[in-house]
């Protein structure tokens, strides 16, 4: 509870002062960190699409599952970070916030869509300003509302730094993607590690 607190107020105290932001030492940093068990990461995302392939072809199959799958790699990007033990099974400890993290793909999702067929810049700034939100949720332990919401705030104070940050991802992962689809086995846990280690940086995860 304390470590929770002590996210919390920070990450109040970061929505009124601000804070900086280096998107290439998050990169380098998620490099350091996929490096460190490199077979474990790519396995973990072969398994995380073949899940996310099985459960496209049932209803709603693939919102249930995405925001566990992702949270898997935050999480043992976390272990790794703080040099405490892990395992597979790690990678699906992001089940233990199914319903908060359903609610956050779910309503965050209808929120997105909803600013994009307004007039697309309200969904592209809400995509970005909702980046932190599952983290908020699995180490903040919030739910799915209050880790928006924080969210939104936090990215707001840096919105176009954070959006910079989150094109560069987009732009490692389209690289990926083109590498005949398998370097998104590296690209994909990279942008989590990526993403973690921002959140580590800014607001802390102790």
């Amino acid at each position: 509870m304390e470590v929770v607190n002590n996210i919390k107020q920070k990450a109040e105290h970061l929505i009124q002062q601000g804070y900086e932001t280096d998107a290439g030492s998050y990169i380098r940093r998620g490099w350091e960190i996929f490096q460190e068990n490199i077979g474990m990461f790519i396995g973990y995302t072969l398994l995380t699409i073949a899940i996310s392939v099985a459960a496209a072809f049932i209803p709603f199959g693939s919102l249930l599952v995405s925001g566990p799958l992702t949270a898997g790699f935050y999480i043992v990007a976390n272990k790794i970070s703080k040099g405490e033990p892990y395992e597979f099974e790690t990678f699906f400890k992001g089940f233990d916030f199914f319903v908060p993290l359903l609610l956050w793909t779910l309503i965050g999702g209808i929120f997105i869509a909803l600013g994009l067929v307004a007039l697309i810049v309200p969904g592209i700034y809400l995509a970005v300003a909702y980046t932190f939100a599952p983290l908020f949720i699995v180490f903040a332990k919030m739910e799915f509302w209050d880790g928006m919401e924080f969210s939104r705030k936090l990215v707001t104070k840096k919105w176009w730094n954070i959006f910079g940050f989150v094109l560069l991802l987009m732009l490692i992962n389209l690289a990926g993607a083109l590498a005949f689809l398998v370097g998104l086995l590296f690209t994909i846990p990279l942008t989590c590690c990526a993403i973690y280690v921002a959140f580590e940086d800014i607001v802390g995860t102790e």
